[in-house]
């Protein structure tokens, strides 16, 4: 991948980030129980990079490190682990948001 691509891809995260943050604070007086989460296993990982991908519900998910409630979690994983996680979609396909090993 070229510099360009990741400073893109970057820059991509960076907004979507700020973008989900401005909406969870707009909607947090309004918001419903959370969710139930739902389990999936760890089937890749980046952690140079802080992402990797996980399998719930038959689908495959996007996740990164500032997806975790616990930050220090991520350094916990590896293939094969499972978490919970809430499902989203995110501006390229299905993110996985509040994640906790399970």
């Amino acid at each position: 991948m070229s510099r360009e691509t990741t400073r893109q891809t970057q820059r991509a995260m960076n907004q979507s980030r700020r973008l989900l943050n401005k909406h969870r604070h707009d909607h947090a007086a309004d918001e419903a129980p959370r969710q139930q989460g739902i389990v999936g296993q760890i089937t890749a990982l980046t952690p140079a990079k802080g992402f990797g991908f996980l399998v719930g519900d038959g689908l495959e998910y996007f996740f990164h490190r500032s997806s975790f409630v616990r930050p220090a979690d991520f350094d916990r994983l590896e293939p094969g682990k499972y978490v919970t996680f809430i499902p989203s979609r995110g501006p390229k396909g299905l993110r996985a948001e509040h994640l906790e090993l399970a």
